[in-house]
């Protein structure tokens, strides 16, 4: 199977009915808002009702003019209207069609509004859930699918709720209005318009399933080539230096071509589905006058009520169909929100856990208000340092991946500097991973000062935000975001400015800083910096952080000879006293290590003093 075709075939399907999960979700948005939301239907639909009485006023109007002539009934006037003149028919019909005016103004304006922020917490909501998902997540779904859900699927969503849904729901409005008036006009033409709705509700019926299948397909076709489009842009330098555009424009345009192939069903179907609705439309207009005429001629209703009901019978026709249609662009919305559900209901990470403030109440464990003020103000010691302790350890990145890391035990004394060496897959950096539960540790568990994190509500240990913040990382790849100098320094609203300027000055940034300001503005990924002053930011960062560990995982194999001296100096000097677990190919930056431990195919080779384990190390790469 092709790559292009296992990114089509991975994506999520659905197919059948709308679960409850999807309307409960659609529920939860609407809920704050429930009783505004009941206020302004009603607004609504009384707008719509007094907006289409006017076809009443002005059949009672004609009515009130009927003198009786051959063959032409007139129907009498009820007593309250048998005194009105023209201009009091004028009155009413100015007044219903202005108070129809403001109170479907008034229904649009605040749906909408209420729409946009429902639609805007299903997008939060999701958001609160997905960065908590297991990496593994990450892992498995290119990052252009996961972009889907937050861009097209929400757009959808988002376009339609709102302006678009109001006015659905004005059709809505209107059958129900044009029901109870022509049963008000004469009640003979109700089964006429009872009869149209039936035959469109048929029409539908026979058509749905092809429209929400084929839409349902648009929308899973879509992000594989938007996540294949993401890949070829962040490799495009690799790309072009092996000559490979060839091929990665292919894919892509196979994967275009099957979207866009989707959308041309789709816009085949929704034209085929509106032809039937108008050939509908057309007979049963023909039919409807063939009956007034009957009607009107064996005297069963009068001219004014024929006019009332033709009307309203002619409209409802064009009006039911239109409903219709707005129904299938309903169901493209609502497959959004089935897509966006789905990610609101899908497991988070062992041991995270939801935010107090998050308003559906899904299946994920969920902070209370004490406990989420607790986790943000709580550190997992006090002391300068903290003591680390792997207890039989086993960890693999999946249940269908071997083990990396077999069978570890080993402790790092509090203030210690704990080197880490090894081959390349020998597990190095899977033990960072593992220190900090970033995947689950199938067997054995992993203390940091004491103190394991809970995973299970069944479990005792602390919460995992708060073991993870005792631990700060500075990794091979720096990690920058898009935003301020301020904002990638500071994890702690409590820091000082003159604390931020130390931090910069002790990395050798002072002058840079200084000259940029703390509100320079950094790109994504540090795409404006070198990497040396990304990694020197970095610690920084590190130090504003001051954390009892301080975690480098090969921090200084690609920076420059100058950056590389601060940083090993930052490990003599500035986190002199922490405890420091440092991964490193250049073995010139462990020789001050206390210890050393030195890792093959995930197990322990050797752990001891730093000179002696450096020294064999050395000896076993030199030999045959």
């Amino acid at each position: 199977m092709s790559r292009a075709d296992s990114l089509l075939k991975q994506d999520s399907r659905f197919s059948g009915h709308f679960s409850k999960s999807v309307l409960q979700t659609l529920r939860f948005a609407y809920q704050s808002s429930k009783w505004v939301l009941s206020f302004c239907l009603l607004m609504g639909f009384l707008g719509r009702i007094f907006l289409l009485s006017n076809a009443n006023i002005i059949g009672l109007w004609v009515d009130h003019f009927c003198t009786p002539q051959a063959g032409v009934p007139c129907r009498p006037v009820s007593n309250y209207f048998i005194n009105f003149t023209d201009g009091d028919f004028l009155k009413w019909m100015a007044l219903t069609t202005g108070l129809g005016f403001i109170l479907t103004w008034l229904f649009r304006i605040f749906f909408s509004s209420i729409s946009a922020k429902a639609v805007s917490q299903i997008y939060d909501e999701t958001t609160y859930r997905t960065s908590r998902y297991p990496m593994i997540f990450f892992d498995r779904n290119p990052t252009g699918r996961i972009v889907t859900r937050f861009s097209s699927d929400y757009g959808n969503v988002f376009r339609l709720f709102g302006g678009p849904l109001a006015e659905f729901l004005s059709i809505i409005f209107d059958l129900i209005g044009m029901i109870i008036l022509i049963a008000v006009a004469s009640p003979y033409y109700l089964f006429t318009v009872l009869f149209t709705a039936l035959l469109n509700f048929l029409v539908f019926r026979f058509n749905r399933e092809k429209l929400r299948s084929s839409r349902r397909e648009l929308s899973a076709s879509r992000s594989p080539a938007i996540a294949h489009f993401s890949e070829t842009a962040q490799g495009a330098s690799t790309i072009r230096s092996f000559n490979r555009q060839g091929s990665f424009s292919g894919r892509f345009q196979k994967l275009d071509s099957y979207f866009l192939e989707q959308k041309r069903r789709v816009v085949t179907h929704v034209m085929f589905f509106s032809f039937q609705m108008n050939s509908l439309t057309a007979a049963l207009f023909l039919i409807t006058g063939l009956l007034g005429h009957f009607l009107l001629k064996s005297g069963t209703v009068s001219i004014g009520s024929l006019g009332v009901a033709f009307g309203f019978i002619a409209l409802s026709g064009n009006t039911v169909q239109m409903f219709f249609e707005w129904l299938t662009q309903f169901e493209e919305a609502m497959i959004g929100v089935e897509r966006m559900d789905n990610y609101l209901h899908k497991p988070i990470e062992l041991g995270a856990r939801l935010p107090s403030f998050t308003q559906f109440p899904t299946e994920q464990w969920k902070l209370s208000s004490s406990e989420d003020e607790s986790a943000q103000s709580s550190r997992l010691s006090q002391e300068k340092a903290a003591p680390i302790k792997f207890e039989n350890v086993w960890f693999r990145y999946g249940e269908d991946l071997p083990y990396v890391l077999k069978g570890l035990s080993f402790e790092v004394k509090p203030g210690e500097r704990f080197g880490i060496i090894g081959r390349t897959g020998s597990g190095k950096s899977s033990l960072i991973q593992a220190l900090f539960y970033l995947y689950p540790i199938e067997k054995g568990q992993i203390q940091v000062a004491g103190f394991k994190p809970q995973l299970l509500k069944s479990e005792t240990g602390v919460d995992l935000e708060v073991y993870r913040r005792a631990m700060s990382f500075i990794s091979q790849d720096p990690i920058l975001f898009k935003g301020s100098l301020l904002e990638n320094l500071v994890c702690d609203p409590k820091i000082t400015q003159s604390q931020i300027f130390e931090a910069l000055n002790r990395v050798g940034l002072d002058e840079w800083a200084n000259e940029k300001g703390l509100k320079i503005q950094i790109e994504e990924k540090g795409k404006n910096l070198s990497l040396g002053e990304k990694q020197l930011i970095c610690m920084a960062r590190c130090l504003l952080q001051q954390s009892p560990i301080v975690v480098m995982d090969e921090a200084t194999s690609s920076v420059d000879p100058k950056s590389e001296e601060i940083m090993v100096k930052a490990t003599e000097e500035f986190f002199a006293g922490r405890t420091q677990v440092v991964i490193a190919h250049r073995l010139s930056t462990l020789r001050n290590c206390d210890r050393i431990l030195w890792l093959q195919d995930g197990k322990i080779q050797m752990l001891g003093e730093t000179k002696e384990v450096l020294q064999v190390f050395q000896d076993s790469n030199l030999s045959p």
